[in-house]
């Protein structure tokens, strides 16, 4: 049946997922008006599967906590071919007696599920996650716009790299994408540009250096710049930022 609020979902549930695009959103579901928290039974689980600040997870689990709630965050990652096929990784936060009682619902969900420490270990992982993600996607742009420039015949490039020590999801799924100019999100580009933003905070709030990521932002606010319906791009729009600096396109 269809409920018409979270709260009268949360009422008729035992465990209780959210999952949307920002921090401001999550507590809109959890706190806002007919929010969660207004009908959550005690003893329930709150499972938070979206990609936000880590504190912003630890008040929902305090103010949940205050309700008898458990709460665990949950984020994932794999992309789209994962949550087809049910084999994305789920990166969790909380106790272990909460992660126990969730097991069983994410394993529906996923292929890799993972106890990374207490509330708020989830969401701080997506964030590094995002990082090593975003910053190999980088690296391949450049790669590809230097082949392209240099004379290399893309696909005869591309075959020769794919399973060499620069292989990585970002060559194998988004690769063949630029080359064929196909810049359909999976993961669109404003989404990235949040995760680099709370990655940004989060290296202010315990005294990281993230020099590559900030970059990677800034030629992200270059595309922006151009055109602002094009952060609705799929995060692969990267490569057109370098393509612009160099004056040619990384095509087949």
């Amino acid at each position: 049946s269809t409920s018409v609020s979270a709260s009268e979902t949360a009422s008729k549930s035992d465990i209780v997922i959210t999952m949307v695009p920002d921090s401001q959103h999550v507590e809109a579901a959890i706190t806002g008006p007919a929010g969660i928290i207004e009908g959550v039974k005690k003893g329930s689980v709150v499972v938070d599967m979206s990609t936000i600040d880590p504190e912003i997870g630890k008040k929902m689990a305090g103010l949940l906590e205050g309700k008898g709630v458990n709460f665990i965050d949950a984020p994932v990652t794999g992309g789209v071919g994962g949550a087809e096929a049910g084999t994305l990784s789920i990166l969790v936060g909380g106790n272990a007696e909460t992660f126990e009682r969730a097991l069983p619902v994410l394993n529906v969900l996923g292929g890799d599920i993972s106890h990374m420490g207490p509330v708020g270990s989830g969401h701080t992982t997506k964030i590094a996650n995002q990082l090593i993600g975003v910053a190999t996607l980088a690296g391949m742009a450049e790669a590809f716009v230097l082949a392209k420039k240099s004379g290399l015949d893309m696909q005869t490039f591309f075959d020769a790299v794919k399973n060499g020590a620069g292989r990585s999801w970002a060559l194998e799924t988004l690769g063949p994408k630029i080359l064929a100019g196909d810049f359909e999100p999976g993961f669109m580009v404003k989404h990235m540009q949040k995760d680099l933003r709370l990655a940004n905070q989060l290296a202010d709030d315990t005294g990281t250096s993230l020099p590559t990521s900030t970059l990677i932002a800034q030629l992200y606010r270059s595309i922006q710049a151009e055109s602002p319906e094009s952060t609705s791009q799929g995060h692969q729009a990267l490569v057109q930022a370098i393509e612009k600096l160099s004056n040619d396109q990384a095509r087949l």
